[in-house]
C-alpha cells in the first residue's frame, strides 16, 4: 500500500574521511550505474537468453559551495595541503607525478537526510572507499556564488561481503 510518508524532500548533510564538507547549492544526486553483458546462444542466434553483472560504478556529485582550502583538497585529492602553524597560513600545492593510485586516498563518504537526527541512520547513504575523479572549475562571477561541483566514485571495498562492496543505503550494521 501506498504511504506518503515515504516522500522525501530535502538536502544532506555530506561528510568525507569523518570531516562535514559544508554547505551545498544544488543539491547532491546518487546514481548506481550497473553494466552487463549479453549473453547468448547459437540456438537463439543474437536473441539474449540472459544478462551477467561485469561491473558497476556508485558515483555521488555534490556541488560544494564552501571554498576553503580544506574542501579544495578533497576535491583535488593529489594536491598537499601546506600549513605554516608559526603564521597561521596555509596553501595548496598543485601537480604530481603520473601513477598515484587514489585508492590510497580514499574516504569513507556519508550522505546523511538533514532532516533526520544524527542519530537516524535508517536512509543515510556510505561509499566505503569513496574518492573524487572530477574535474575542479572555480567559476568567479560578479553576480553569481562560486559553487564547484565535485564527483566521487567509490572503490570495491575488500573488507565488506559480496553484495556490499561499494555502499551502503541505510545504517551499515
Amino acid at each position: 500500500m501506498a504511504d506518503i510518508s515515504n516522500v522525501q524532500i530535502g538536502v544532506q548533510k555530506i561528510t568525507f574521511g569523518g570531516r562535514n564538507l559544508g554547505h551545498t547549492d544544488g543539491g547532491c544526486e546518487f546514481a548506481y550505474e550497473p553494466e552487463y553483458t549479453d549473453i547468448t546462444v547459437d540456438l537463439y542466434g543474437n536473441t539474449v537468453v540472459d544478462k551477467a553483472l561485469t561491473g558497476e560504478v556508485v558515483r555521488v556529485t555534490v556541488p560544494l559551495a564552501e571554498t576553503t582550502l580544506e574542501n579544495l583538497k578533497e576535491a583535488i585529492p593529489t594536491a598537499t595541503l601546506v600549513e605554516d602553524s608559526a603564521n597561521g597560513k596555509q596553501k595548496l600545492t598543485i601537480g604530481s607525478v603520473a601513477g598515484k593510485k587514489l585508492s590510497k586516498m580514499a574516504k569513507e563518504l556519508v550522505l546523511h537526510p538533514s532532516w533526520l537526527p544524527d542519530s537516524d541512520k535508517s536512509l543515510d547513504i556510505t561509499l566505503h572507499k569513496a574518492v573524487i575523479v572530477s574535474e575542479v572549475a572555480l567559476p568567479f562571477r560578479k553576480d553569481e556564488k562560486t559553487v564547484y561541483e565535485v564527483e566521487f566514485v567509490a572503490l570495491i571495498d575488500e573488507e565488506k561481503d559480496d553484495g556490499g562492496l561499494l555502499a551502503t543505503i541505510g545504517e551499515d550494521f
